[in-house]
């Protein structure tokens, strides 16, 4: 059966069919990284920036960000993931590259990003647990950077919130959830890689199931505001997807015009055929969004496992069930980076967070859609 044939039968259900068309409709994302600036207002415990001195690289003059807009345009991107360095410190950037690009601001919180010029950008506003392990990583002991990012993005509906568990969240991590959805945002999760080997809670070593669980948990606490598919959690969380493992070797995140990847690029997995992820001096790139040493078991960026997941559609073509976990990950992917209107991408994710309660266990769908999702 062709694959054409196949999506057209999984597409007889209305919501992967409406899925499909925010997909199609938004076009392919043709995605870099860019590190705008150097410069940073913290030093947060586990930041892949500073674990590889990527500081030490000065930012591009204007001039030289211009030439990199023009050349980065003609190559096809449109999507621009905008990290640091602190994003917010430098807004007259932010502003050359949202006139070109859809971006995605990653930002600690500490200021607020202007509107006027970045009216229609998506903002990433980070947080790290519950409280206690926020101060501990990125406040220094003592600054609550958490209730300052609150107000700077109080009702601001660019904002997204990505709240990077460690491997066992402490159970105070839930009143920080609520306080983002009650802040009129939704929330994403990301995993925090002991990079500085502080152990206990933080240290990867033993796994992230408690992780796991916990954003289930928020997925049925908040099912309209939860950016993230249970699908998604299972492969980070685990390292599996349909039979392979994470690592460089299928990592779909690397840069394509970095000379140490070249092996990587010949080795038949899949990749993203623009990416390219670039230090504040907007030259050669460095090996994949995270760095260009990192080592990839100490890799738990959602983003990185979008795209492993979004280069593997055929592989989750065998049925309905698998298709949708894709899709409805997709969508997820889309709707956070602002290809698909923020009313309409809240609408579905309440509608894939009501289908089952995990991407292998679809006894809680409606029958009507158990039938469908037995297709092919």
């Amino acid at each position: 059966m062709s694959i054409r044939t196949k999506v057209d039968g999984y597409l007889k259900d209305p919501l992967t069919a409406r899925m499909w068309g925010a997909i199609k409709a938004a076009g392919p994302v043709r995605s870099i990284s860019v590190d705008i600036t150097h410069i940073c207002n913290l030093r947060c415990k586990g930041c892949y920036f500073f674990a590889e001195d990527l500081d030490d690289v000065e930012e591009a003059d204007s001039d030289t960000l211009a030439e990199f807009v023009q050349r980065e345009k003609s190559r096809g991107i449109n999507f621009v993931t905008v990290i640091g360095g602190e994003p917010s410190l430098r807004p007259d950037r932010l502003r050359k590259l949202a006139d070109a690009f859809q971006i995605m601001v990653v930002t600690n919180g500490l200021r607020p990003i202007p509107r006027e010029g970045l009216e229609n950008i998506a903002i990433a506003v980070s947080m790290w647990g519950d409280r206690a392990t926020d101060r501990q990583l990125r406040g220094y002991g003592k600054i609550d950077i958490f209730d300052r990012a609150l107000k700077n993005f109080a009702g601001d509906d660019r904002a997204r919130w990505y709240i990077t568990l460690p491997a066992k969240p402490p159970e105070e991590t839930v009143e920080v959830v609520d306080a983002c959805v009650a802040n009129g945002q939704m929330v994403g999760f990301n995993f925090y890689g002991d990079l500085e080997n502080l152990g206990d809670n933080l240290g990867h070593g033993t796994g992230f199931d408690a992780a796991y669980r916990f954003v289930n948990r928020m997925i049925d606490r908040h099912p309209h505001a939860i950016a993230m598919t249970r699908y998604i959690n299972r492969v980070v969380t685990s390292g599996q997807m349909m039979g392979e493992s994470w690592g460089y070797e299928v990592c779909g995140s690397v840069s394509i015009d970095a000379p140490q990847n070249a092996d990587r690029l010949l080795n038949g997995k899949s990749y993203n055929p623009f990416f390219n992820a670039y230090g504040p001096d907007l030259g050669e790139p460095r090996r994949c969004c995270v760095g260009n040493e990192r080592d990839c078991s100490t890799c738990f960026d959602v983003w990185a496992h979008f795209s492993w997941i979004g280069m593997a559609m055929e592989k989750h073509l065998s049925t309905h069930k698998d298709f949708f976990s894709w899709l409805s990950t997709m969508t997820v992917f889309y709707g956070s980076c602002g290809f698909i209107p923020g009313r309409e991408f809240s609408d579905m994710l309440l509608q894939i967070h009501s289908c089952a309660k995990d991407s292998s266990d679809y006894s809680a769908v409606p029958t009507g859609l158990q039938q469908a999702l037995q297709i092919g």
